[in-house]
């Protein structure tokens, strides 16, 4: 993880180089490597008042609504949250010891993993609600985590999208497969 800009306010959008910013599933592409404040935000804005708009009017996904898979794992949400907040305030001062950051990785891989486990318990949940919760905890963490780049370390579309496609798939790997397979375990012992 790459320390902060330090007083260095919003960077302009437009072109900025990569700065050695390493990719680690999608190849360099320097027509990319722009930050266009109003694109950014927008789509920021669209996410967080879908979520709102998912909220208000109660809309099912998969069966259930939103609070309805919030509710019984909030916790793990908050500290997965938390852990995320963590790396990128206390977290990048320990930038010569990667290991506090690797500790609070596998922490909200934890949290993941043990919302999967617990959703998995309710006999309504399955495999599309495993799907969506990797959606879920993607937006949740990998959304913060890119606002934050995009916002206080300046980074670019390109190397924010690399790391949203990469953290997601750490999910998403976590949620819908981990959590497919106790949802598996959990029908094939009661049947």
């Amino acid at each position: 993880m790459e320390g902060p800009l330090l007083n260095q306010p919003f960077m302009k959008p437009g072109l900025v180089p990569s700065g050695g910013w390493s990719l680690r599933i999608l190849p360099p592409n320097p027509a990319l490597e722009i930050r266009n404040d109003p694109i950014f935000i927008a789509i920021f804005l669209a996410v967080i008042l879908f979520l709102i708009f998912l909220a208000i009017f109660k809309i099912k996904i998969f069966g259930y609504t939103l609070g309805e898979y919030l509710k019984p794992i909030w916790y793990f949400v908050l500290v997965s949250l938390g852990v995320v907040f963590w790396q990128y305030q206390e977290g990048v001062t320990t930038a010569g010891d990667p290991l506090p950051i690797q500790i609070s990785q596998w922490i909200w891989e934890l949290m993941v993993a043990l919302s999967a486990y617990k959703l998995a318990k309710n006999p309504g949940f399955g495999y599309a609600n495993m799907f969506f919760l990797g959606v879920l905890y993607s937006i949740l963490i990998h959304g913060s985590k890119i606002s934050i780049r995009y916002f206080f370390y300046g980074r670019t579309f390109w190397y924010l999208l690399d790391r949203f496609l990469y953290g997601s798939l750490i999910v998403m790997a976590l949620a819908f497969v981990l959590g497919s397979v106790f949802v598996y375990d959990n029908r094939r012992r009661k049947s």
